[in-house]
């Protein structure tokens, strides 16, 4: 073989090899600094609110979700409706139907995050 050719291969080799070690993604898991207690009050008020408000068509009963307060100290109980499985004791929340995939997870990323009016 020629040796021009040996040393044109061994570089391409060696620029290779730094490249693919160059190129190592971090799996570290960031942060999440996302907000989610706006979107979430947002998603009661669109599916939730015209039942569990004080105004609403049952009166707010057994649930409330009038204010923030009332939210977050029941946000275990919203994951439990939206996300979790049906069961006797679970029913799934809104009536009728279920929130979008999307919804779901920002209930869930919300939860996750503790749940509070502040996340």
């Amino acid at each position: 073989m020629n040796p021009g050719i040996k040393f044109n291969v061994l570089a391409a080799l060696i620029l290779v090899l730094t490249v693919i070690s160059c190129s190592k993604t971090d799996t570290t898991p960031q942060p999440d600094n996302d907000t989610y207690f706006p979107k979430v009050k947002t998603i009661i008020a669109n599916n939730c609110l015209s039942c569990h408000s004080s105004t609403g068509e049952w009166s707010g009963r057994p649930v409330k979700l009038d204010t923030d307060s009332d939210i977050s100290a029941l946000y275990m109980a919203i994951k439990k409706a939206v996300a979790d499985p049906i069961t006797i004791t679970n029913k799934r929340m809104p009536q009728g139907g279920s929130l979008s995939e999307s919804d779901i997870d920002i209930i869930l990323k919300w939860y996750n995050k503790g749940g509070q009016v502040t996340d």
